[in-house]
């Protein structure tokens, strides 16, 4: 199994970048249960929010790092096209919204160059549970930077 270094897979620079907010005028409505509440500092947010954000980063890291077919096809993707024009940015921000039975409602990222990649990513991340339900109250989506940066 390939060994993915810095990207959705092992390390989510979590505390910098996971930012708990919710959409002001973004290009898609909010799901029907997300607060008003435009942007929480993750320094101020909850330590339940951080504990719970911890356990989404190593579900998404676990879930990229998997050896099945549509994870590998996508770990491909990321190692052949890296710095390439046609390639994976270097960092980026996966919004992700979560059921109150910790199941992945869905996923919002930029669009990658490769349209069956980005589905791979998507398919990837929004197929499993977490694990738990999120705290009460906690603010999504949650909004996580990955450094796109694998290697065999």
């Amino acid at each position: 199994m390939m060994r993915v270094m810095g990207l959705l897979l092992p390390r989510i620079c979590l505390l910098a970048s996971c930012i708990f907010a919710v959409w002001q005028g973004a290009d898609v409505a909010p799901p029907a249960r997300a607060q008003s509440i435009d942007y929480r500092n993750p320094a101020a947010a909850p330590p339940s929010w951080t504990q719970f954000a911890k356990l989404v980063q190593y579900r998404f890291e676990s879930w990229i790092g998997a050896d099945e077919q549509v994870a590998n096809r996508f770990r491909t993707y990321v190692i052949e096209r890296a710095g390439k024009p046609d390639g994976p940015p270097s960092v980026l921000v996966v919004r992700a919204w979560l059921n109150p039975d910790g199941t992945v409602e869905r996923v919002a990222f930029p669009a990658l160059k490769d349209a069956s990649a980005e589905a791979d990513l998507r398919t990837i991340l929004t197929r499993g549970n977490i694990g738990e339900p999120p705290p009460p109250e906690m603010l999504q989506p949650l909004n996580l930077q990955f450094s796109l940066n694998l290697k065999k």
